[in-house]
């Protein structure tokens, strides 16, 4: 029996999806440093994150019919030391091309491989590009930090 990468994929755990997503460059994943903040982003197709891990307790949702539906999953460190960033308020707006911008949402603190790790869903007309705005607040600082992602779809032939 002849497996497609999809369905491997499928199999595999969210953190080994992760890693491959952070290791590989591609359209779907980058790091960005601003403001003494390096902020690792990947977005991922949500079917293989709920193959081992519930959405609805992750994010209190669950993937809709009809449309492609992305896992943006984002960790932030410390510029100067390194030091993963566990206390961060995280939000995020998706802006696709001829759509209106959809609300911010907030990225819920969720741990990959025991380490904090900030992630949410999003539901996407088209196969993109998209634009997210990610908004990062610390606790140590008054106002927010900003960086703009700009991906396509990392299961384009999905609908």
């Amino acid at each position: 029996m002849k497996l497609s990468t999809v369905s491997i994929l499928k199999r595999a755990s969210l953190p080994v999806l992760l890693a491959l997503a952070m290791a590989q460059p591609a359209a779907a994943q980058a790091r960005l440093e601003r403001d003494g903040v390096v902020l690792y982003w990947g977005l991922v197709p949500a079917a293989f994150a709920s193959d081992k891990h519930s959405l609805e307790e992750m994010h209190g949702a669950v993937p809709k019919n009809g449309r492609q539906v992305h896992h943006l999953v984002v960790a932030l460190f410390d510029a100067a030391d390194n030091r993963r960033i566990a206390d961060a308020v995280v939000r995020t707006q998706l802006s696709e091309a001829g759509i209106v911008d959809s609300a911010p949402k907030y990225l819920t603190p969720m741990p990959v491989n025991g380490l904090a790790s900030y992630g949410q869903l999003f539901w996407t007309a088209k196969e993109g590009p998209y634009r997210f705005r990610v908004f990062v607040r610390l606790p140590n600082r008054s106002g927010e930090i900003e960086f703009a992602l700009s991906a396509r779809s990392p299961h384009p032939q999905t609908r």
